[in-house]
């Protein structure tokens, strides 16, 4: 007998837009984004600057309200919640920031902090808060002689392990993690990454994993996110998306990532992508990607391509675009 799981986080046709300056114009960073995320898995989001990854990962905690579509947490839509009932259930919905420098405040000691969330959703008395956050920075390998000091006494991998202990006081469900390791050392790394898998097996954690680092989201992921100027590129399971990617974008993010082998044994040439992102103010027309698309053709430009699962639970947005794999290269790519 089956059992139909539903998704902890579901996220439909979700745009977020935000004014210029001077109200004359309107950011795109979210432009019509949609997907599943189920308990328990580890959703890779990646892409370049400029993509909508942070804007996105805010959202799904809470932090931006969705200019149109939804994300409905858990089978609950949090914009039908109010007061001590959002409240509650916002401590279920957690990050953790990329800069964990900024991420703490200097006048706090280390439990202040860590106990702070604690403090907000109250019903707990300050020893019982202190116990719990002394538990909490345990789990995350801080020794109970930390909590006393303060945030510049600390390293970068002391401090990004403090900010995850803090979103673990609540018991969450979801952590979203926003370039989590990006402004650590790369000899430390390893560990942060690893303590993740722990806490998600001894926890049962659900983690949306937001980074550019193809090595990283390979390495954590259930499932990778490819964005591309606010909309979806490419979805599906991380070995299909890493090794037999289908849109011509992944295809060149992919061949990016560095082999540590001699030029002559590699048997993958990178694509080199011409010209930058577009803005977000006035994207192309059509398919988001076709302006730096070596496959692009007239099509490209007049209509944007559907969402087509061409491999069981591996989806793609290009017209062209096979279960065999992207599109291959034009001479003259279309403008």
């Amino acid at each position: 007998m089956t059992t139909n799981v539903q998704p902890l986080l579901s996220v439909r046709d979700l745009r977020i837009h935000f004014p210029t300056q001077d109200g004359s114009q309107t950011v795109k960073a979210v432009d019509g984004i949609g997907f599943d995320v189920m308990p328990g898995e580890t959703f890779g989001v990646i892409g370049e600057s400029g993509s909508g990854k942070t804007t996105l990962g805010r959202a799904l905690v809470g932090l931006l309200p969705p200019t149109a579509g939804s994300i409905v947490q858990g089978g609950v839509d949090p914009r039908t919640l109010g007061g001590a009932a959002l409240r509650a259930h916002r401590r279920d919905y957690q990050i953790v920031f990329q800069d964990p420098h900024a991420a703490l405040n200097p006048r706090q000691t280390v439990l202040t902090s860590v106990c702070e969330p604690l403090e907000i959703a109250g019903g707990l008395s300050r020893a019982e808060r202190e116990l719990r956050g002394l538990d909490a920075l345990s789990r995350v390998g801080i020794a109970p002689e930390y909590a006393q000091r303060y945030p510049h006494m600390l390293s970068g991998g002391q401090k990004q392990r403090i900010n995850i202990a803090r979103a673990l006081t609540v018991r969450p469900r979801l952590i979203v993690c926003d370039e989590v390791v990006a402004a650590l050392d790369v000899s430390i790394r390893g560990d942060v990454l690893n303590l993740f898998a722990d806490l998600q097996r001894e926890f049962g954690l659900t983690y949306v994993f937001i980074t550019h680092d193809l090595s990283v989201v390979s390495h954590v992921s259930d499932r990778i996110a490819v964005t591309y100027l606010g909309r979806l590129m490419e979805l599906g399971p991380t070995l299909d998306v890493g090794e037999r990617p289908l849109h011509p974008y992944t295809e060149a993010l992919m061949s990016a990532d560095p082999v540590p082998l001699p030029s002559h044994l590699r048997t993958h040439k990178r694509i080199v992508l011409q010209g930058e992102i577009p803005s977000p103010i006035d994207p192309p027309s059509g398919c988001r990607f076709r302006t730096r698309c070596p496959a692009a053709q007239p099509r490209c430009a007049a209509e944007a391509p559907d969402w087509r699962e061409l491999r069981p639970a591996h989806w793609v947005a290009c017209h062209f675009s096979t279960a065999d794999g992207p599109p291959r290269p034009n001479v003259h790519p279309a403008a």
